[in-house]
């Protein structure tokens, strides 16, 4: 007779993600000193998001996540519907999508601040320039707001997302503990508490028992 072994599903395990602050002007000058002398690319166009690229967008923004270790949930079209555009904008290599950003304007009080909900690039248009030329775009609708600093968050497990954010001023600040059972949030957890980024926890993706393609279980 082969034991089971013991039962573990009651085990709490934490899942961190990074929260990272930059200075919007710093942010750009990092940015615009990364092109040098040379031109964006004309091959690199960035626009913010248009209801008619949405289905587009949808699968960029699954690819991207598919291609990162962060913690996911596929977005669908009905979701993606209910996403305000402002501020979210798409950068297009020959006429298709490659990469995206989603900024927010976040009110504190009598301030405002910026905040960075999500970023991808296809992993086969990495390298080019794309991320660079979002972040650039990016930090210049946070100062055309009248933000200074800027806020994001990063899976701890996402070391090229780090590397990349830290490239342009980005510094830790703090982190956010997501307390996970089996695999899946636990019980108590939170809308803040959620795994994913905060434009998932906008359109309330939840990881879910039964997806298989979900990164929560």
């Amino acid at each position: 007779m082969v034991s089971e072994g013991p039962d573990t599903s009651h085990l709490t395990t934490v899942r961190s993600y990074l929260i990272m602050k930059a200075e919007s002007k710093k942010a750009l000058k990092l940015a615009e000193e990364w092109w040098g002398n040379k031109d964006v690319p004309t091959y690199i166009r960035i626009h913010s998001l248009e209801m008619s690229d949405l289905e587009e967008f949808v699968v960029l923004y699954n690819r991207c996540f598919l291609a990162s270790p962060d913690p996911f949930c596929p977005l669908t079209s009905e979701q993606a519907k209910i996403l305000d555009p402002e501020g979210i904008f798409v950068a297009k290599l020959w006429g298709k999508l490659a990469g995206f950003i989603a900024c927010f304007v976040e009110k504190h009080g009598e301030s405002n601040y910026g905040e960075i909900t999500g970023i991808g690039v296809l992993p086969s248009r990495r390298r080019k320039g794309v991320a660079t030329a979002l972040i650039k775009r990016a930090s210049k609708y946070f100062l055309d707001s009248g933000v200074d600093d800027v806020y994001c968050e990063v899976y701890e497990e996402n070391l090229p997302s780090q590397m990349l954010i830290q490239a342009y001023g980005f510094v830790e600040v703090g982190r956010r503990d997501i307390p996970m059972q089996a695999g899946l949030p636990a019980k108590s957890a939170s809308s803040a508490e959620l795994p994913g980024g905060k434009i998932m926890r906008r359109l309330g993706l939840r990881p879910r028992t039964g997806c298989e393609t979900c990164r929560d279980i």
